[in-house]
């Protein structure tokens, strides 16, 4: 049964509905599990507080709370409040499914959970250092950046919550991440296209690891946390770009090409695209759009050049390679594994800037280089800089990081490229150095200190 079928046809989940002041807990950061599962709310049907919480279920990507009320007798399940769920938990009845909660986002409706999955995932728990109190970080999402937007919260607690071990439930593919100091890594061979659907064979394994502790708490799972309190380098074991050596490193700019969300030239070029993948024909007549970004982005890179004669490009992306000989070192490949996403980040890493499409495909390119130049749909204007590993706190933010029209020509690109690259010295020093300390103020994290 469908929210609408629910509350009528007028009914639309909206995302900027009241979220009200949000579940009571004695820490914000931490939302109980066990021995006691989180019950402080009102029960959805009659209002009467606390409901009786009798289990909990891991299902994937959501943390559910099976619930019964003492006063009406109703029996439901509802998010416990992390990761996407912060804000609005959805109740609603395991059976029938009907929802409880009119604002929250109705993810139970979804053709993805129409039924519990019928097969399992290989799960391995990797034990760095034993605990008996444990902070349970669930990383499991079906879109890349989600993943790493909540695997970016386990610096906080590794560094704040010193009585407890942080043990992350954690996508395979995204093991290279795990920083040093966690506890233990529940790591799930699943793709991220799998992981939007009930999965019973996560929720068995979570539950035979539960009674090995005294207590465990679920992290928030923050969806969008402080980038300039993130040390990356703890992430990728990479240092990213220090601003202090920006004018004596060789200027070097990464191309970031992706070929499923692409820069377009022209709105018509766009709407001919999408056209095409109602037609089915994307696969084969699409990759003339794949040229003609390659088109744009060579022609941006030769603008620069004449501008900026000992500048250096580097192109990077999940696509075939080719088409750059002589303008740029390509290491676009079809292919991803740990080599490759290291090498990736050490490019990042030497680039004062990098250059792409709006994407989680961004994050961790902005996590590294000293500036970006961001190409932004007007379809995501809303989703602004939330793909953007921002590491300063200062004025540098607005004169390291850009963004610009989707369809902005290469000129532009170029344009914005040169500005940073010629005036960063007399804009650091105009707004860093000459300060009344005389001296440049730190910006974020300690990876980051030397930045301001």
């Amino acid at each position: 049964m469908t929210d609408q079928q629910t509350y009528g046809p007028e009914f639309k989940w909206r995302i900027d509905a009241d979220h009200g002041p949000g579940p009571g807990l004695a820490d914000r950061n931490l939302v109980p599990l066990t021995p006691h599962c989180f019950n402080d709310f009102d029960c959805p049907v009659c209002g009467t507080p606390k409901p009786e919480a009798r289990r909990n279920l891991f299902i994937g990507i959501q943390v559910l709370g099976d619930y019964r009320c003492a006063k009406c007798g109703s029996e439901y399940l509802r998010d416990l409040p992390v990761g996407f769920q912060v804000d609005l938990q959805l109740a609603f009845e395991e059976k029938s499914k009907r929802i409880l909660h009119p604002n929250a986002e109705p993810w139970i409706t979804y053709p993805e959970y129409t039924a519990p999955t019928t097969f399992d995932f290989p799960i391995e728990r990797k034990v760095f250092k034993e605990h008996t109190k444990v902070i349970v970080l669930n990383l499991l999402d079906h879109l890349y950046g989600h993943v790493l937007l909540k695997l970016y919260n386990a610096q906080h607690y590794l560094d704040h919550y010193k009585g407890y071990g942080l043990v992350l439930l954690i996508p395979k593919m995204f093991e290279w991440l795990i920083p040093e100091g966690v506890a233990e890594a529940w790591v799930v061979d699943q793709k991220l296209s799998q992981a939007r659907a009930w999965h019973p064979c996560i929720d068995r394994f979570v539950q035979a690891q539960l009674p090995r502790y005294a207590e465990v708490q679920l992290a928030r799972a923050w969806g969008h946390p402080d980038f300039a309190d993130i040390d990356f380098e703890r992430f990728t074991g990479i240092a990213p770009f220090k601003l202090t050596e920006f004018t004596s490193r060789p200027p070097h700019i990464t191309f970031v090409a992706r070929t499923d969300r692409l820069w377009f030239a022209t709105p018509f070029g766009k709407f001919c695209y999408r056209a095409l993948g109602g037609l089915g024909l994307r696969k084969s007549l699409g990759q003339w759009f794949v040229q003609r970004q390659s088109a744009l982005i060579r022609s941006s890179m030769r603008r620069i050049k004449r501008e900026v004669p000992n500048v250096t490009f580097t192109v990077v992306g999940l696509a075939p390679s080719g088409g750059f000989d002589g303008l740029a070192e390509d290491l676009r490949t079809t292919r991803m594994d740990k080599d490759t996403e290291l090498t990736w980040c050490r490019t990042y890493a030497k680039s004062h800037i990098v250059v792409g499409v709006h994407g989680s495909n961004m994050l961790l390119p902005t996590a590294h280089a000293a500036g970006l130049i961001e190409i932004l749909p007007n379809d995501r204007l809303g989703n602004l800089a939330q793909d953007v590993s921002i590491r300063y706190r200062n004025r540098m933010q607005l004169f390291l990081y850009r963004f610009v029209d989707e369809f902005a020509p290469p000129g532009k690109i170029a344009s914005h490229a040169v500005s940073i690259l010629r005036h960063f010295t007399l804009y650091y020093r105009n707004n860093q150095v000459n300060s009344f300390t005389n001296a440049p103020r730190p910006s974020s994290a300690k990876a980051n200190a030397d930045n301001a």
